[in-house]
């Protein structure tokens, strides 16, 4: 993405028009197509007022368009939500979505790799449906029922 599809991605992502956007930042209408459609580029004190404005950095905006190796992997606005809700969640939750992202990564390079069976059956894993037929023992159901009534 190039910058002006950048800040394009950012004002459409905060739902602020282009007439609110240049009002905000004190410049005309036809500048920010200008700046969203790559005819010309915002100045230093208009692009810092767009930083302030669209609530991002630099390294957003200017990501595409410097090679450096920490930037390799570039992030979308959507990817930026996920993170700030990760970063949100507390240990159980986070421990939840590394649990879950582990096993669809493995799922997905399994099916890459044509493997059918990506790790040893785990009967945890299982969908609890009422046509699975597991049969516990007398010492395996009192343990459930306890953890149940623990609930």
């Amino acid at each position: 993405m190039s910058l002006g599809s950048r800040i394009k991605e950012l004002r459409e992502d905060k739902n602020i028009s282009r007439n609110k956007l240049a009002d905000l930042l004190g410049v005309t209408v036809g500048a920010i197509s200008n700046y969203e459609n790559e005819i010309s580029s915002p100045k230093e004190p208009i692009l810092f007022k767009i930083m302030e404005v669209l609530n991002c950095d630099a390294n957003y905006l200017f990501q595409d368009a410097i090679n450096i190796h920490a930037m390799e992997h570039n992030l979308s606005i959507g990817e930026y939500k996920i993170i700030e809700k990760y970063r949100s969640l507390d240990g159980h939750g986070r421990e939840m979505v590394d649990f879950t992202l582990e096993k669809e990564y493995e799922r997905s390079a399994a099916l890459k790799d044509n493997i059918v069976e990506i790790s040893s059956h785990h009967r945890h894993l299982e969908p609890q449906a009422a046509h699975n037929d597991y049969s516990y023992d007398e010492e395996q159901q009192k343990l459930m029922k306890e953890d149940l009534d623990d609930l």
